[in-house]
């Protein structure tokens, strides 16, 4: 399965583009606030979807350098990122999180019928 999902790289790094746009960690709460109202109004005229609060989505170059890779746990996955601009300690490790109500659905959608098709073909099953 671990197989499966690190091959799964740019749709993982496109919902995880698509959390900050919206400015969500992975559990759905906000990231944050701006403490500058002006700089907030700037940010909402540049990505409304996150409606002013923090969508960690300037240039976009750290979010080009998104990649899963195995978590600590056994089955846990995770975001790693060149971080340029010191997110993590601004903003927490748990932006790198993957959510997980839309990874159980990957995994049922996508990630259990590779694993089936993969177990047919290579055992020649059914």
């Amino acid at each position: 399965m671990e197989e499966i999902v690190l091959s799964d790289q740019n749709p993982l790094k496109n919902e995880k583009i698509n959390e900050f746009e919206s400015g969500l960690r992975p559990n759905g709460e906000r990231i944050g606030f701006y403490r500058d109202p002006e700089y907030a109004i700037f940010k909402q005229q540049l990505n409304p979807k996150a409606d002013g609060t923090v969508d960690l989505l300037l240039s976009r170059r750290t979010a080009s350098t998104l990649f899963v890779h195995k978590g600590n746990k056994n089955g846990s996955y995770t975001f790693g990122m060149t971080d340029t601009h010191n997110l993590v300690p601004k903003y927490g490790r748990d932006i790198l999180g993957i959510n997980e109500d839309w990874f159980k659905k990957r995994q049922n959608d996508v990630y259990r019928l590779t694993l089936v098709f993969n177990i047919k073909k290579n055992y020649k099953i059914g």
